[in-house]
């Protein structure tokens, strides 16, 4: 009777403990989410390797089959330009304009950066927390609503 007290007891705190709610990234958390992403756009020009990125799971595993594919292929497969911009070449005035950061969810952040890049350009970089870093976790631009679901559907 009393081992299954405890068991009751111990069901209702791990219950308890999982919901409770967990709370949005902070304010300064949120600051080192828009400076990862505006370092991240500030390297674009030149040679940039997109691959050094940290990705969160999902992504990092799509793009790891993009580079498969390419290789079977002998050249290109999903990704055909640097995903951050839709682009191959950067312009001579490129230029990082404005970038701005919210929370999205319990442990993201979606950063918003406008750009100067053959004009003036949009985009979107959603990324999640995991041990005090931030992982992109998905990236839209003018052409590419959602890098992740555009990978799922392309790699089949």
């Amino acid at each position: 009777m009393i081992g299954y007290r405890l068991a009751a007891c111990a069901l209702a705190l791990v219950s308890a403990a999982h919901a409770s709610p967990v709370l949005a990234a902070t304010p300064s958390q949120l600051a080192e989410a828009q400076r990862y992403v505006e370092t991240i756009y500030k390297r674009l020009p030149g040679s940039f390797d997109y691959r050094t990125v940290r990705y969160a799971p999902t992504l990092k595993a799509l793009i790891a089959r993009d580079d498969a594919c390419a290789r079977k292929a002998g050249g290109i497969c999903a990704i055909d330009s640097v995903p951050f911009c839709d682009c191959q070449d950067t312009s001579a005035d490129y230029r990082l304009l404005r970038s701005a950061v919210m929370a999205k969810g319990r442990s993201g952040a979606r950063v918003m950066v406008e750009m100067r890049n053959f004009g003036k350009v949009r985009y979107a970089v959603d990324l999640v927390l995991s041990n005090d870093k931030w992982f992109v976790s998905d990236i839209t631009t003018p052409s590419t609503p959602s890098l992740v679901a555009r990978l799922q559907r392309d790699l089949k």
